[in-house]
């Protein structure tokens, strides 16, 4: 009687094993089935959500890239325009005189002197001059120039002249006994604009 109920026990945990067996065949045909079925329907709607992200990140970028560009612009007309109901809280002067000042430490040149000249108006445009003397490198003055260029104040150099420092107290080169001269001196008139409102 055991060996009959044994049997049939073994008999159905065989069956069982067979059926699950069969089912996960059967699963995994199915998957594979499935699989080559729609995985060629999502490489397509993932390659078009890829583009599409590049083509929003691009966008992205260049909205920043306006952004900043149309912030310069802003920052440029409130700088170089006289609005009736805005004074400046800080004048022209020491505006300009900070600024040199700055450029003039980061590039570790010396200010000999600062003259301002009187404003002249024509139109709507008015001009502060100023007569400034430097000492230092000349690469560090043609840096200098380049900061000019890009300060958000509209700044010309309306003339300069270059002459080295005298160099009676250098050393001397070994072989040529020639004045070592590294360094000039620059005098230059630096126009600053405003313009008035209509």
């Amino acid at each position: 009687m055991n060996d009959k109920g044994s049997k049939k026990n073994t008999n159905s945990s065989v069956s069982g094993a067979a059926l699950i067996l069969i089912f996960v065949i059967i699963a995994f045909a199915g998957v594979l089935a499935a699989n080559h079925y729609y995985m060629p329907k999502f490489k397509k709607e993932f390659s078009k959500v890829e583009k599409e992200r590049v083509i929003t990140s691009n966008k992205l970028t260049t909205a920043k890239i306006v952004q900043e560009n149309l912030n310069h612009v802003r920052e440029l007309v409130f700088n170089n325009m006289d609005f009736a109901n805005q004074p400046d809280t800080i004048d022209h002067e020491t505006q300009f005189y900070n600024f040199v000042t700055t450029c003039l430490n980061d590039l570790k040149l010396k200010l000999v002197s600062f003259k301002p000249v009187n404003p002249i108006t024509a139109n709507r445009t008015t001009t502060y001059g100023y007569d400034v003397e430097i000492e230092g490198d000349f690469f560090k003055f043609g840096e200098l120039c380049a900061k000019f260029e890009n300060s958000r104040r509209i700044m010309a150099i309306e003339s300069f002249d270059v002459d080295l420092i005298n160099t009676d107290n250098r050393n001397h080169d070994p072989k040529t006994q020639a004045p070592e001269v590294k360094d000039i001196k620059v005098k230059m008139r630096v126009n600053t604009y405003r313009i008035s409102k209509i």
